[in-house]
């Protein structure tokens, strides 16, 4: 008896569109429906808790249209805020101030979340961010101090704001933070939003301290900006 040889459909078929491909030359991934990637990236949009971080996305996403670096997702993620103080985020009903990009937005929790940047202006790209990352290395003998500003606890922003509110410079002391001052680019920050005032609060601790010069406490400062753009 003849010997038949019946190839499975499911495998008939890969080879056959395997085939297609190699002929036509035409990308796997344009296979996928356009509609999918722009389902998945609007899931990403929906989940970013803060109005302003939606905007961030809708810009570095050009609209919906283009895959975003997971990392700035993460950043979009975190509270962006352009308040003086960070009490209302400890509370059972969390508001964040609002920032240049947008208006305030209720939280419906902040467990998980960190202060976060780009309250000015959008981050397209991680390559600066890294690079301040890596100066701030510099200042980890510092207790409490904040390495990344982009992801700040509440509780940790909260204490430099206390201690910049209750801590007063003598003359001496304030004269070198007038010269961090007028040395750095940054400033403490842009605007006098909850990053000023912590940035001013470590500020002032270096100085009691006595371990950083103005020059430190303004490269500090200009590595812990947190604008964006």
């Amino acid at each position: 008896m003849e010997k038949r040889y019946l190839i499975p459909i499911g495998v008939l078929g890969l080879t056959v569109l395997i085939a297609a491909l190699v002929v036509t030359r035409t990308p796997i991934f344009s296979l996928v429906s356009p509609n999918h990637a722009l389902a998945a990236d609007q899931s990403i949009y929906n989940g970013i808790p803060t109005d302003a971080g939606k905007t961030n996305f809708m810009t570095q996403s050009n609209n919906l249209t283009k895959t975003v670096d997971p990392e700035l997702v993460d950043l979009d993620s975190q509270i962006i805020s352009c308040a003086p103080n960070v009490d209302s985020l400890l509370t059972k009903s969390p508001t964040t101030g609002g920032s240049c990009l947008a208006g305030p937005t209720k939280l419906a929790s902040t467990t998980g979340l960190y202060m976060g940047g780009q309250c000015c202006g959008t981050l397209m790209d991680t390559k600066k961010y890294h690079a301040n990352l890596q100066k701030l290395q510099a200042y980890k003998g510092m207790p409490d101090i904040v390495l990344d500003p982009m992801h700040t606890p509440i509780p940790l922003a909260k204490k430099w704001i206390d201690y910049d509110n209750a801590t007063a410079l003598t003359p001496a002391q304030q004269t070198i933070f007038d010269q961090a001052y007028a040395i750095s680019k940054e400033k403490p920050c842009c605007c006098k939003c909850w990053h000023y005032f912590v940035n001013e609060g470590i500020a002032k601790k270096m100085i009691i301290d006595g371990a950083y010069s103005a020059q430190q406490i303004a490269n500090y400062w200009d590595a812990s900006g947190i604008c964006g753009a």
